[in-house]
């Protein structure tokens, strides 16, 4: 070989070291191969290859390579793309341009998602539930969260209406975390008082709680979801994590754990882009504070949907929205618990077996002006006594009467609230716990009035 060819092969090898891997890379990729005691033979493959170049053996340098990246693989560190591909004569390193585009995170110009138009808000019960959303149900303990849970969960897989709410069907996931026995007992209360089968619903329940605040708990979830999404070819549309307490696996006051949990709710279950599923977490919450959930901030600041539930003395619970990232506020909701007998079941007592279905019940607002009454039945009494009211203010503006006193006919404000299922004996039961409550005055010749709008 002339010199003047020997030195044009060292140029090449130069510029070829100047192109190899980062040099973390290659120091695990070492530090690996001289543990397994296989750098000897690295380094002498290595250095026939380049003698081979050198020389102009082609074939032969090849080969050698092939042996580096052999012994590379083998490591667990191999190189990509491998050195005999790498090394060989008139190899070009693609321009970042060529190279495979990014799997992580991508920009995308405002201007060109808006050209192609703001993409709807998918509802899976119109105006409460979002697909692809996570959300959270809490209340005090006994206030009716799982029935409520229930009662949209069996909606959405049913495709029925929601209290009058349309739904989009799909697959249910329940993740129980208290006894089977009682949950099933719930559903078929929910079939039978909503006359509605569940036999080929796709709904299912877990036979166990599960951690999801650990990753190991989150991807088994996933991964039983999965199985049935093979089997049967049904995504997920909502998954119900029931409750938050017998599913985490963590402190629910810690910064830390709530944040792994939402995370591991995120990737594992709704899986954006994937299954797009919308996550429910039914949670307590706080003793002191009853206006949020149970536990760290964190929680509320990642959620998109918030719903308190209340219970009142009449048993009515009232389901109202106090967070909506993305959507307007929807009006509250109410219910009545209903007892069912479940048919062909008896306990050991040979009883009928029972459980309760939701039917759906006129929501009562707070009074306003602060005092808010005892009882959803005196509450009503003052809405409806507060509507009379203003019907005879229109009346006596309308006959140039602006000065005449705002009172009520005591028989008007009955026959309305007979209308709404108050009979005589409890009308006057609320009338007189109103008044000694100072909400409203009792005049003579049978007229009532609020106590805000009496003259006396």
């Amino acid at each position: 070989m002339t010199e003047a060819k020997a030195a044009r092969k060292k140029d090449w090898r130069d510029e070829k070291r100047a192109h190899s891997p980062t040099p973390i890379s290659e120091y695990f990729r070492r530090s690996a191969i001289n543990d397994s005691g296989l750098q000897f033979e690295f380094d002498d493959a290595r250095l026939n290859a380049e003698a081979a170049y050198a020389r102009g053996d082609y074939e032969d340098g090849r080969a050698w390579y092939t042996e580096c990246d052999r012994i590379a693989a083998e490591v667990g560190y191999p190189y990509d793309p491998p050195l005999a591909v790498t090394e060989a004569p008139g190899y070009v390193e693609p321009k970042p341009s060529d190279a495979a585009k990014p799997t992580g995170i991508v920009f995308t110009r405002v201007g060109d998602r808006l050209a192609s138009g703001l993409k709807p808000i998918a509802w899976l019960v119109r105006g409460y539930v979002e697909s692809d959303s996570l959300a959270l149900l809490f209340g005090d303990p006994n206030c009716g969260k799982s029935f409520v849970a229930i009662d949209l969960a069996c909606c959405i897989a049913t495709g029925r209406e929601w209290h009058g709410r349309k739904t989009k069907q799909g697959a249910v996931f329940y993740i129980a975390g208290e006894g089977q026995n009682g949950l099933d007992r719930r559903f078929a209360a929910w079939s039978q008082g909503n006359d509605a089968p569940l036999t080929d619903a796709p709904i299912y329940t877990s036979s166990r709680p599960a951690m999801l605040r650990n990753e190991k708990g989150a991807a088994e979830v996933a991964n039983a979801v999965q199985e049935l999404v093979d089997q049967t070819g049904e995504i997920p549309a909502l998954i119900v994590v029931d409750t938050l307490a017998r599913n985490f696996g963590g402190d629910e006051n810690s910064t830390e754990d709530m944040g792994a949990f939402v995370t591991n709710l995120d990737v594992f279950l709704r899986k954006s882009g994937e299954w797009s599923a919308a996550v429910l977490v039914v949670h307590h919450c706080g003793k002191a504070d009853k206006t949020q959930g149970r536990g760290n901030s964190a929680l509320r600041g990642a959620i998109d949907a918030e719903y308190s539930l209340a219970v009142d003395e009449d048993k009515t619970i009232t389901m109202q929205a106090t967070k909506m990232k993305d959507a307007g506020f929807p009006e509250p909701v109410a219910f009545r618990m209903r007892v069912v007998e479940i048919d062909g079941e008896l306990d050991e007592e040979g009883e009928p077996v029972t459980s309760v279905v939701l039917e759906g019940a006129e929501h009562v607002p707070p009074v306003k002006g602060g005092r808010v009454a005892r009882g959803r039945n005196q509450t009503l009494a003052l809405s409806v006594l507060r509507e009379l009211t203003e019907e005879v203010r229109r009346r006596a503006l309308a006959d140039g009467r602006p000065e005449a006193a705002v009172r009520v006919d005591r028989g008007d404000w009955r026959d309305r609230l007979a209308a709404k299922g108050i009979n005589k004996q409890r009308f006057y039961e609320l009338q007189n716990a109103l008044k000694n409550a100072g909400l409203i005055v009792i005049e003579s010749g049978g007229w009532v009035s609020l106590a805000d709008e009496s003259p006396l």
